[in-house]
């Protein structure tokens, strides 16, 4: 069994974060954004699910406000085009950065678009939310 296979049966296998410096995500977005409330530290907080799909499948994107507010600026554009997202700023750090770029790379787009086509994700969705937050109210 493969990492991925024991993280999916193990639980939040399907969840993904931009956490450290210089991270990034290529993704298509599949389908509506989720508010999801926990804790971070002790303290309330709201992040946003982003279902998407990337070269090793569906996810579950748990972002900030910030970033999942520049994805949106493109909602007209999600059954076309693939995202490049990056984090700026060490693990914890409250002012890091989130630039979001549609990739320029046709091929990938191509093959990002591909992987989806005909899908419905709400049962991996719907799993991935109840992982979500799993993780945020511990």
């Amino acid at each position: 069994m493969s990492w991925k296979e024991k993280m999916k049966e193990w639980g939040g296998g399907d969840l993904s974060f931009l956490s450290e410096d210089g991270e990034i995500v290529t993704f298509v977005v599949v389908g509506e954004p989720v508010l999801l409330e926990g804790k971070y530290k002790g303290k309330p907080s709201e992040k946003i699910g982003c279902p998407i799909v990337t070269t090793d499948g569906f996810s579950l994107l748990i972002a900030g406000k910030r970033l999942a507010r520049k994805i949106a600026k493109y909602e007209d554009e999600h059954a076309v085009v693939a995202f490049i997202a990056t984090r700026h700023g060490e693990q914890g750090d409250i002012d890091a950065t989130y630039p979001l770029q549609i990739l320029d790379d046709v091929e990938l787009t191509k093959q990002l678009l591909e992987l989806t086509a005909g899908k419905n994700y709400e049962a991996e969705i719907t799993d991935a939310i109840k992982a979500a937050l799993e993780v945020m109210r511990q």
